[in-house]
């Protein structure tokens, strides 16, 4: 199945050939347009080629400058439905933010397996269920985007599973929110941490994509966003897609970098989330 996050980051880089384009152009228009792309397209000799412009990085506000302690959970990659998925992990994780109050869990996309099974809409069903059943069990605030894999059921004629399951945690008291996109800045205390499914990934530099995604960011001057017509800086940055725990600083803007692993089990038994806290002064950041 084609990954439709991966075609549009390509297309973010270069001009695509007609001929390269491995879905139907109205398709990839209506998935880049939903995510705020803007779709250019020229005429060289005989065919068109495409590229795609990005418009805007939404913004959701948490907390503004008066509240300048802030701590969080990063995770990502929690593959609902994989065979390897780790239920006992996810909710040690889950269980150790309520534990430890900590208010706000960020999930960078890929919550479901999804992808090409046999009996999509089973699967659908069951991992949805599934999914329920564990994050009803945890009340804490989540932030959640989409991942190539929670995009494939809807590539099925399915309705976008973190959409459902975000309806029905609300329903059942759980503060579970959903935003329709692959990339989303929050504003926290006064700075941006950006959330994004990350993609295009390099699997040779895989340690360090994050920072070299990050790059690219800082390359096309988007390492600030506005709200209300206030510019706020990008401190954190939190990837997902990468299946490697990482956390990394860069230096030359300030940002705190956080690729938070998998929860598909492996023989390392790698990390899997990254708890981050600290405060803000003066769009500062000053972690504990």
């Amino acid at each position: 199945m084609v990954n439709l996050l991966h075609e549009c980051e390509i297309m973010t880089t270069r001009w695509c050939d007609e001929s390269e384009l491995r879905v139907p152009i109205d398709q990839l228009r209506r998935f880049a347009e939903r995510n705020h792309f803007t779709v250019e397209r020229k005429l060289k000799g005989n065919s068109y080629k495409y590229k795609l412009i990005r418009n805007m990085i939404p913004v959701h506000f948490i907390s503004g400058e008066e509240q300048t302690e802030f701590s969080f959970m990063d995770i990502a990659d929690i593959h609902i439905g994989h065979k390897n998925f780790s239920e006992k992990a996810l909710r040690k994780k889950l269980k150790f933010a309520v534990d430890n109050k900590i208010p706000y869990v960020f999930i960078a996309g890929d919550l479901f397996e999804g992808i090409c099974q046999e009996d999509i809409e089973g699967a659908y069903t069951k991992q949805l269920d599934w999914a329920f059943s564990i994050f009803r069990d945890y009340p804490l605030t989540y932030y959640v985007i989409n991942g190539n894999h929670d995009y494939s059921f809807e590539q099925r004629n399915l309705p976008n599973p973190i959409r459902t399951l975000s309806t029905r945690l609300i329903e059942d008291g759980i503060n579970f929110c959903y935003f329709d996109t692959y990339l989303m800045d929050f504003i926290i205390c006064g700075v941006v941490k950006r959330l994004m499914h990350v993609e295009r990934q390099d699997f040779s530099k895989k340690s360090i994509f994050a920072a070299l995604k990050l790059k690219q960011f800082d390359d096309a001057g988007m390492l600030v966003n506005t709200y209300k017509g206030q510019s706020y800086p990008v401190r954190f940055f939190q990837v997902g897609h990468i299946h490697v725990n990482v956390q990394m600083y860069y230096s030359k803007r300030k940002v705190f970098i956080s690729q938070s692993g998998s929860f598909v089990k492996n023989d390392r038994e790698e990390e899997n989330a990254n708890i981050i806290s600290g405060r803000v002064i003066d769009q500062k950041v000053f972690m504990n």
